[in-house]
């Protein structure tokens, strides 16, 4: 009877902690936010090598620069289906051209608010994807950029290959690979510039066990590793460059969340990964009809003069405060509709709303 119970025990305790199983339907689809914290300095102090598994992680020291969502939108209201469809109209695609976009993606992932490409500055850097049972696949790659009279406008840009990101389920020792291309050429709107990325994708499914992060333990994780060979060409004003790199990426996926609860970037020389930016789930709010946050927009975004609020949640604020990238306050007021951002330097802020002192919404704009 003793030995029974022993068995039933460890049993018992082997399910509470036997490794995860990550399946398609885990990962979010459609309009989904998770609020992030993003850390830049003092990352070098943790190891994210680490791993195996039934194994911990242990990050609770992790330090707080900046917040943001990280987060996904129907492919409809990302903004960049009507972009597609004109350019696929002036390329002769014709009555086909909607159930081109339909075919290809179902879902975006806002993968930055800005990005340097060598030259010029995109902004809304949007990866659309095709989610299916099976497959995570990027097919098309959405961006805003500054024309040469000075407007932002929408580009979109089709894969030449199209990457496939993940294969589901993900589970212990899964690994996968992919080649993914895509590029644009800014002629079209006065910038003599032609930009394409290629890159090789490979990913392992390395560990699994327990997450420990400033906010929260999460008790049953898979960590994925991913390196993307990269080669980023640029041809400006006839002259052509590339510039490779070896990017390393360590996610971790938990079922009850539909995108990573923690992710460390970096690149890899020689063997060695460098890690130089950190983010994690900061405080829980799992969609947007849970999640008060994800109902503040904000525009114009980039912006000169002023920025408005929208307030879609009805939320009560009072305050408001602007911290620039080095977490630094530089502005902070009463609330109101309007709020100039005039005597801000050029740069990436993060707008803070408060209620009695207790924050209620954040988001992250641009100063041009």
């Amino acid at each position: 009877m003793k030995k029974l119970l022993l068995s039933l025990l460890i049993a018992a305790g082997f399910n509470s902690y036997s490794q995860s199983t990550y399946t398609s339907a885990n990962h979010a689809g459609g309009t989904y936010s998770q609020q992030m914290t993003t850390v830049n300095i003092g990352i070098n102090a943790f190891n994210f090598d680490t791993t195996g598994a039934n194994y911990t992680w242990n990050y609770s020291a992790l330090g707080k620069n900046s917040w943001g969502n990280k987060s996904t939108i129907t492919a409809a209201a990302s903004g960049y289906q009507a972009p597609f469809i004109t350019q696929c109209l002036l390329g002769g695609g014709g009555l086909t051209c909607l159930i081109k976009w339909n075919g290809l993606t179902n879902m975006g992932i806002l993968d930055l608010d800005s990005m340097n490409a060598v030259v010029v500055t995109l902004y809304d850097v949007m990866t659309m994807v095709k989610k299916s049972t099976g497959h995570l696949v990027g097919t098309v790659k959405g961006m805003r950029i500054k024309d040469s009279t000075g407007l932002t406008v929408p580009i979109v840009a089709e894969y030449d290959d199209q990457d496939t990101i993940l294969n589901f389920p993900l589970t212990y020792q899964d690994s996968g690979k992919s080649y993914g291309a895509w590029g644009y050429d800014l002629n079209a709107i006065g910038q003599n510039i032609q930009y394409k990325v290629t890159y090789d994708r490979k990913y392992t499914v390395e560990g699994w066990g327990k997450l420990i992060t400033p906010h929260a333990t999460y008790n049953n994780t898979l960590k994925v590793r991913t390196t993307l060979d990269q080669v980023d060409s640029l041809n400006f004003m006839g002259t052509k460059f590339g510039i490779p790199r070896l990017i390393v990426e360590y996610t971790w996926y938990d079922a009850a969340f539909g995108l990573p609860v923690m992710k460390a970037e970096g690149i890899e020389v020689l063997g060695i990964s460098t890690i130089n930016s950190v983010s994690y789930i900061d405080n829980v709010y799992v969609g947007t009809e849970e999640n008060e946050l994800a109902k503040f927009n904000l525009f114009p975004n980039p912006s000169t003069d002023n920025i408005t609020i929208i307030n879609n949640g009805n939320l009560r604020v009072d305050s408001y405060k602007i911290m620039d990238i080095q977490g630094r306050f530089v502005q902070q007021n009463r609330f109101s509709k309007t709020i100039s951002i005039a005597e801000l330097e050029t740069g990436t802020y993060i707008i803070q709303l408060f209620s009695d002192n207790v924050i209620v919404g954040t988001e992250k704009f641009i100063k041009e």
